[in-house]
């Protein structure tokens, strides 16, 4: 049955493949067509309609500087860039959206008996109270609680047939979504995703969401990325589906321990076709082009490896989140063996690791990236000529790189002019996250939101440290939240 359903979603997906129109706005569309690029005898340049025009012309100045066609090139001696994947090549979240998937169609391998543990993993004390995630009764709720409540009514379904790996069928699907016990597991496992991230840390949420893979192959995680990716995308392309929904509580008469918690989650997702056209121009112009990802390794790779159905030319390698394999299947514990947690300073360390070895010992030339989460690959390597930044106007490390963007901007800094100064050069990128669609300008539109902004208020007091003189280097190296975790400013 599932492949079936696979095999519709890929009919639906290549029947369209026509632009939807939005309005006279010749840039509110989606396609989701693999960019078709290669066959020149000359360096190809990014030319789509949404890049902001300083923008397009770094990127392009980038080509022209170290693309196979520049004099400096070396085939032997390959330049490399490493793409963020979530909310950089992705607008919005893959594996976040997948997780809701997963909870629709409750394809899950975990054992009834094994659910608790799963949801208590990485948690050093289950049973502490986390300040300011409080229950129906008011009181702080521990995850201890929340995940009783969640691996009670998974027991429930379980047992009454609904979980399976590979998914049931829609009537299936339309019974267990009516009842309590669904209700409270699918929200409670989001809202314990939440409440982890914010009470603890990434270093604790981004792998406990992939342990809701335990108990399944590499290959049931990529058919159950492949699906989720297809419908998602599919359905993103009505710009009314990007939105927050609030997922389903049970009712009132239902007894937990925790009572319900409501939580929502942001809808949509897509690969803008710029993104698409950039990762084409640089592997057409020989540069290598690796993903390092804080999300699963499957769930990404199925992206990655699957262009004829996503549109991502020429990835030469993934690094991301990746659990250890137990006679065969993916236990609820990180792969520390391979390479360390592929977010904030494990991104670089990943890359010393495990990218920079086939590369003589360089580090990236070229960076792109969105949050915190990517300010240590994409400001600390002495090699890194030039760094996208897509614009969320954030408030974290990230705003530092985003005013830098803006100031190198306004005063006129090319990407040959940042390496002769020891810098990188960086460039801000707008998008709008009602839609899914680059905009042609460095000011952003964020989900449910109206107005084009180009700075949190943290960006802006760093743009004017910049306009008072401050460096690049001191900017980020006096300011960065990261502490120890952070190596500084071109150091590796």
């Amino acid at each position: 049955m599932k492949r079936f359903v696979t095999a519709v979603l890929v009919v639906l997906l290549v029947l369209s493949l026509a632009p939807i129109a939005l309005g006279n706005d010749p840039l509110s569309y989606q396609t989701y067509l693999p960019f078709v690029g290669g066959g020149k005898s000359q360096t190809d340049y990014v030319e789509a309609a949404g890049w902001d025009p300083t923008v397009k012309a770094r990127l392009n100045e980038f080509m022209d500087l170290y693309g196979k066609y520049s004099a400096a090139y070396d085939a032997a001696n390959k330049p490399y860039a490493v793409f963020d994947f979530d909310n950089t090549t992705s607008i919005l979240d893959v594996e976040e959206i997948l997780i809701i998937y997963q909870l629709n169609h409750m394809r899950f391998g975990v054992e009834p008996d094994e659910m608790f543990e799963v949801l208590c993993t990485g948690i050093a004390d289950p049973n502490e109270p986390m300040e300011g995630w409080a229950g129906e009764a008011g009181t702080d709720l521990s995850v201890a609680t929340v995940a009783t409540d969640a691996a009670n009514a998974y027991q429930v379904l379980y047992d009454a047939g609904y979980v399976s790996i590979e998914g049931v069928d829609a009537a299936t699907e339309a019974i267990y979504q009516a009842t309590d016990e669904w209700k409270d597991f699918s929200s409670k496992v989001r809202w314990l995703y939440e409440a982890i991230n914010d009470f603890y840390s990434a270093s604790i949420g981004y792998p406990w969401i992939t342990y809701l893979f335990t108990g399944m192959t590499p290959e049931q995680v990529t058919d159950l990325a492949t699906d989720s990716h297809l419908y998602n995308m599919q359905l993103s392309q009505d710009p009314t589906q990007w939105k927050k929904i609030d997922m389903a509580v049970p009712s009132d008469e239902y007894v937990s321990l925790a009572g319900p918690l409501p939580i929502a989650y942001k809808n949509g997702i897509t690969i803008s076709p710029e993104l698409k056209e950039l990762y084409a121009a640089l592997d057409n112009n020989g540069i290598d082009v690796w993903i390092n990802s804080a999300s699963y390794i499957d769930v990404i790779e199925a992206i990655a490896y699957q262009p004829d159905l996503f549109g991502l030319q020429g990835v030469d390698g993934v690094v991301a989140m990746t659990n250890k394999i137990v006679d065969g299947v993916y236990d609820n514990a990180y792969d520390y063996d391979l390479h360390p947690q592929t977010q904030g300073v494990g991104k670089s360390e990943t890359i010393d690791q495990v990218i920079r070895p086939l590369y003589n010992g360089r580090g990236p030339l070229f960076v792109a990236m969105d949050s915190s989460g990517d300010f240590n690959f994409c400001s600390e390597y002495a090699d890194t000529a030039l760094g996208l930044i897509l614009n969320r106007q954030r408030s974290d490390d990230i705003a530092m790189l985003s005013a830098a963007a803006i100031h190198q901007r306004n005063t006129n800094v090319s990407v040959a002019d940042a390496v002769a100064m020891g810098d990188t050069l960086y460039v801000l990128q707008g998008r709008t996250e009602n839609g899914g669609w680059l905009l042609p300008q460095p000011e952003c539109i964020n989900l449910g939101k109206t107005d084009a902004l180009l700075f949190s208020t943290a960006g802006q007091n760093f743009y004017n440290m910049l306009v008072a003189g401050t460096s690049i280097r001191d900017l980020v190296n006096n300011n960065t939240r990261m502490g120890a975790a952070y190596v500084g400013y071109k150091t590796r």
